[in-house]
Formats: C-alpha cells, sequence, structure tokens
C-alpha cells in the first residue's frame, strides 16, 4: 500500500475477509472518505468528509458463530426537503452480522439477526456506504423549531387561523337578499 493511500484511509484496507477477521478477533478503526462512496455522496451538497469506523470482529456464542458489529459515523451536509437550504446531518449505523460461509447451516442461530454470507473478500467501502445509506433518513430535514422555512409555516397557521375566524364572524353574502325578502 502507498503511504498517501494509508493516510486517506486511516491504514483500513480496501477489501477485508470478514471471516478470517472474526477468527483472529480483529477490529478495524480508522476513516474513509465520503468521496469514495459514490451513492451516499451524491446525497450530499458536497462530498467532504470523512466516516469514521469502528467495527470489531469476533467469535460468539457457539463453535462456528462469528459475528461483526460496530459503528459508522459521518456528519454530512444534505438539502433540508422543508426549506430547500443546506443543513448538518449527523448520520450514525450500527451493522450487526453473523457471519456465515456459503452452505453453512443456521439452525444454531437462535436469535435471527441479519446475516452475511462471505464466500470472498468484501469491500469495506461499499460495506460501509450500505449501512450508510439504509441509515439515512428517507427525508431529512431541520427540526421544526430549528428550520428556516419555520417562519414562513408560522405566518401560513397565523393567516389560516385569522381567515377562519373571519368566515365564522362574517355574514353570509346571501343575507342580505333574506333580508330583503322578509321586507316584502
Amino acid at each position: 500500500m502507498s503511504p498517501s493511500w494509508k493516510a486517506l484511509h486511516g491504514h483500513l484496507p480496501v477489501t477485508i475477509d470478514p471471516i478470517q477477521l472474526a477468527e483472529r478477533g480483529a477490529r478495524l478503526t480508522g476513516t474513509l472518505p465520503v468521496k469514495s462512496m459514490s451513492r451516499l455522496a451524491s446525497t450530499c451538497l458536497d462530498g467532504s468528509g470523512d466516516v469514521l469506523v469502528d467495527l470489531i470482529f469476533e467469535r460468539g456464542e457457539g463453535e462456528d458463530v462469528l459475528i461483526m458489529h460496530g459503528s459508522l459515523r459521518a456528519n454530512l451536509r444534505v438539502t433540508c426537503q422543508r426549506c430547500l437550504e443546506g443543513m448538518a446531518l449527523e448520520l450514525e449505523a450500527m451493522p450487526w452480522f453473523i457471519l456465515l460461509r456459503p452452505g453453512a447451516r443456521r439452525d444454531s442461530i437462535e436469535a435471527e439477526p441479519d446475516t452475511l454470507i462471505v464466500d470472498k473478500p468484501l469491500s469495506l467501502i461499499s460495506l460501509a456506504e450500505d449501512e450508510l445509506l439504509l441509515a439515512l433518513p428517507m427525508v431529512p430535514m431541520h427540526e421544526a423549531s430549528r428550520c428556516p422555512a419555520g417562519r414562513y409555516i408560522a405566518a401560513a397557521e397565523v393567516n389560516k387561523m385569522h381567515s377562519s375566524k373571519m368566515r365564522k364572524q362574517s355574514q353570509s353574502p346571501f343575507s342580505i337578499l333574506s333580508k330583503l325578502r322578509k321586507s316584502r
């Protein structure tokens, strides 16, 4: 590996063999650039920033139970879908997988968490990107009290309440006709 790659990726490998890492009881910590995750970067205003990776690979309870779990964290700049302005989004994914080889029996696994069938080395970037995309909110928005569009929403609510009140207080336009009819 070149030193520049190590500096950019925090000594994280490009591909991993999760089963081998779990058998050794390994832990991967470091950063991955958001710009290396094209699908995640396309949801952002800019592709800057890093994903903090902390993954633990270990043996679970049982002879053939191998587990991968940990956290992935990123601070992204996305568009608020309420006001259409930029906003900071703290994104966190907590992957938890039981690692299986192809053809392995799942009978001995009592709880049914997500399973990952591993038959070849996996791209760490793709794995992290998939998990972060699953954690991404469907409609990112500022908190209602902090959204710049909040003042327009509040003004619209006041206008709605005012016009509703006015409708109740105002007379019907045909009420004058009924008075004319009564006077005859």
